[in-house]
């Protein structure tokens, strides 16, 4: 009897080999949060359209007899978001904001809303011209709507220039040009919110962002 297919949304958050046969991909979707699957690579014919990070697609999910391991076995590509790998600096605060989203993803308690932070964000790395900024805006969004005291508990503890030069940052628009103090405030406060959450939430913080 074949197993029942089902199909999602999912934006690619990582891909890795697993094995001669297969890639391991972190995916997300509306429906079921972040999840692995392994898609089979293919020797025989060539693939139409490979998976690449950061793509939206549709694929075709089958779960494995015992409901533990579920398999790609068709990707229809939506969107490609090429443009984030032409920059190193898009390509790098992407990849940690995509490796913070897998890694927590399954425990997080909306995964539609999950979905569409992670999805503007992906965007919002392929328009504006500074990913530093975009990063910061997509943890701040993250953690306050998992239900975290960001503005209540985090933000006070800021210096009080950094918060100064901080609050336009996350207040207004992404914008494409910025002073070097403001950049540099930027970073300054992406790792303090980063050293917050590793120890005052329940999320867990991913190698990469330590």
């Amino acid at each position: 009897m074949n197993l029942p297919t089902v199909v999602e949304r999912t934006l690619v958050l990582g891909i890795k080999s697993s094995g001669e046969h297969f890639n391991q991909m972190d995916l997300l979707s509306a429906e079921s949060g972040s999840f692995l699957a392994l898609k089979r690579i293919s020797k025989s014919k060539p693939q139409t359209c490979a998976a690449d990070l950061f793509d939206s697609a549709d694929v075709h999910l089958q779960s494995s007899r015992d409901g533990n391991i579920r398999f790609v076995n068709d990707y229809q590509l939506v969107q490609r978001r090429s443009q984030i790998g032409h920059s190193y600096k898009k390509l790098r605060y992407a990849a940690e904001f995509c490796a913070l989203i897998a890694l927590n993803g399954p425990h997080m308690a909306d995964p539609s809303e999950l979905y569409l932070i992670t999805e503007r964000t992906l965007n919002a790395f392929v328009a504006r011209a500074l990913p530093s900024i975009v990063f910061l805006k997509a943890i701040y969004l993250l953690l306050s709507s998992e239900g975290y005291p960001v503005r209540e508990a985090w933000w006070p503890q800021l210096p009080q220039q950094l918060r100064g030069l901080g609050k336009p940052l996350l207040n207004q628009p992404t914008p494409d040009h910025a002073s070097t103090q403001a950049l540099d405030a930027c970073t300054q406060i992406s790792q303090q919110l980063c050293h917050w959450l590793h120890h005052e939430t329940d999320l867990i913080l991913p190698d990469c962002l330590q």
